[in-house]
């Protein structure tokens, strides 16, 4: 049987088996969920991450999502992926799914943080405090729903209940700059955005451009939150802009919360053999030195030297100063709301 004749009869064997082929499902690929395929968490974090993973025997793409909402319910389905998200989103999060508090598996937290903005033109705003008794009466303007940011405002609001927990007026932008322009479109907006604090960044450029500026966004109630031993919110003071002329305004103290890598916990893992493999692997990541999985961007390594954690004495003045100012607001406020309420 000459060859041209062999590959004849043997095409009905190879079709038949490339079909059976097709049919045998491939093996689920692993993947590390970010964010916008345009942001930090996809651009810059993760790529240091999958080399390493690759380096120890493990192959994981990164793959964009809508934040840390959607990374909790991907891994929660996937529980060997690995997760970018925001501790407070996190945190928030986890009480509302399904077996929330055992599902997932932090392997890292605070390689960096980012940190929560508030900006409005109102020049009534110059303290939390002041944000806080005002908010019946402020128009909010957030980053899209599902975004870090929206979920931020959400969990604050969850702790400080006689505060932002009073807002009425919250509408959702299509994306961060939106809210910015929205909010300082008018004398009672307030925009609510979470990022890494970098004074280059041309969103902090043009909260000044719009004649906005920015309020600090730390308060007892929710600056004293913790999951397991570690606090959601840390006190920084931070760089908001670089012009070396102006002093004024160009610090804030704010909140900053770290960025969280996790996992699913192991033991959601079914296979015996992959659940170990799975368990040894997030050991070896949590041992992975700092400076290598750290981005080697200048925003990124530049924003540790132009941040300075509060000490408990600086941090406690500060809460005290935005105390003093709620407490001086709020009963003019509410007297303010009561004469304007419809009469029946």
């Amino acid at each position: 049987m000459g060859f041209d004749r062999l590959n004849c009869a043997m095409l009905p064997f190879l079709a038949s088996a490339a079909i059976a082929a097709l049919a045998v499902p491939a093996a689920q690929a692993q993947r590390v969920h970010t964010g916008g395929d345009a942001g930090a968490y996809h651009r810059d974090f993760c790529p240091p991450l999958a080399r390493e993973l690759l380096s120890l025997g493990a192959s994981y793409t990164c793959t964009p999502s809508a934040g840390t909402r959607e990374n909790m319910d991907r891994v929660a389905n996937a529980p060997r992926d690995f997760a970018y998200g925001q501790l407070d989103v996190f945190t928030l999060e986890r009480e509302r799914m399904p077996n929330g508090s055992s599902a997932f598996d932090i392997v890292r937290q605070d390689d960096a943080r980012e940190c929560v903005f508030a900006v409005t033109r109102n020049p009534d705003i110059v303290t939390y405090g002041d944000l806080a008794a005002r908010a019946p009466q402020l128009r909010f303007s957030l980053p899209p729903q599902s975004s870090g940011s929206a979920g931020t405002f959400q969990y604050i609001r969850s702790l400080d209940t006689n505060g932002l927990g009073r807002s009425r007026d919250v509408a959702f932008a299509a994306d961060t700059d939106d809210a910015i322009r929205t909010a300082l479109a008018r004398a009672d907006g307030v925009a609510l955005f979470v990022q890494f604090p970098d004074p280059d960044n041309d969103r902090f450029k043009m909260v000044r451009e719009l004649g906005g500026h920015f309020v600090p966004v730390l308060d007892k109630s929710f600056i004293s939150s913790v999951i397991g031993n570690s606090s959601v919110y840390i006190a920084q003071e931070t760089r908001v802009t670089n012009r070396r002329l102006l002093e004024l305004g160009a610090r804030v103290t704010t909140a900053c919360t770290p960025l969280v890598l996790f996992t699913g916990n192991p033991e959601r893992v079914r296979n015996a053999a992959e659940r170990r493999a799975h368990s040894d692997l997030v050991n070896a990541v949590k041992r992975i030195p700092l400076d290598t999985l750290v981005p080697n961007t200048s925003v990124i390594r530049t924003i540790g030297q132009r941040t300075r954690e509060l000490t408990a004495e600086g941090r406690e003045r500060f809460l005290a100063y935005s105390s003093r100012a709620r407490d001086r607001a709020l009963p003019f406020i509410e007297r303010m709301i009561e004469r304007a309420a419809p009469r029946y």
